[in-house]
């Protein structure tokens, strides 16, 4: 059958936590990516619920959650960018018309200004699927359930802030990079924090330190970031705030 080992660290210190349901947790680091040091099955390691394939990419069952908003992200690109089919100044996020034409709430987050927005954005969702990973995310559709809320939190806080505050009806903006934000708070506090459930559904997110610390490093260099030329400082600042009030509920 193998070792118990951490697929992040190495460890083989594991502990069945009792309060978490005998779930097998890794007491140097605290992940919950536990599998066997040499378990193999036609071929291919397995490791509790994860599937590891030869190439090393590890894929699991949960992964749809992950992959629906890129899909989606995808096919705006090529509708707009590639095709043709639609006018990006239709989509964008404009503060002046948002209440005028509320379709673009949903619409200025799933389409890029170019390939290299789309690709900076999807290693975002990537490595939000790595930290839920490593925090222990138990519900399978949590991610969709997060980006549900983001959305229209995102966007009422910069919507305000451009009308009532900046006094700018001009003001722009395209990309999921607001919602990655938004995650990126929520997995910055849950690291801090845990957070066992949001608004009663069970996710059973717990602290670690390690997560923690990364997340710590990468914040602040995205809100430096922000500070680019061409970057939407307050997108990114709205959808942080958007994230830290929702691991409050």
């Amino acid at each position: 059958m193998g070792i118990h080992q951490c697929k992040d660290c190495g460890s083989r210190d594991i502990r069945n936590d009792r309060s978490l349901g005998g779930r097998l947790v890794c007491i140097k680091c605290g992940s919950f990516t536990i599998g066997f040091k040499q378990q193999r099955s036609g071929g291919k390691k397995v490791s509790q619920g994860y599937r590891s394939l030869s190439s090393g990419i590890t894929v699991s069952r949960d992964d749809w959650q992950y992959l629906i908003p890129f899909l989606i992200c995808l096919l705006g690109f090529i509708a707009t960018d590639i095709l043709g089919l639609l006018d990006k100044s239709n989509i964008v996020y404009w503060s002046g018309g948002l209440l005028a034409q509320p379709h673009r709430i949903l619409t200025a987050h799933f389409f890029h200004g170019d390939f290299g927005h789309l690709l900076f954005n999807t290693g975002g969702i990537i490595i939000a699927r790595n930290f839920f990973r490593t925090l222990g995310l138990s519900n399978r559709s949590f991610f969709l359930l997060l980006i549900a809320f983001l959305i229209p939190l995102q966007v009422s806080i910069n919507w305000f802030y451009d009308i009532f505050v900046a006094r700018n009806p001009m003001s722009l903006a395209l990309g999921f990079s607001g919602i990655i934000y938004g995650i990126d708070a929520f997995i910055l506090l849950a690291s801090i924090y845990g957070k066992q459930t949001f608004l009663g559904v069970q996710i059973g997110l717990s602290r670690n330190y390690q997560c923690r610390q990364t997340m710590t490093i990468l914040t602040v260099m995205g809100v430096l970031y922000s500070f680019t030329p061409g970057i939407s400082l307050m997108g990114h600042l709205s959808g942080f705030a958007a994230g830290a009030f929702l691991f409050l509920l």
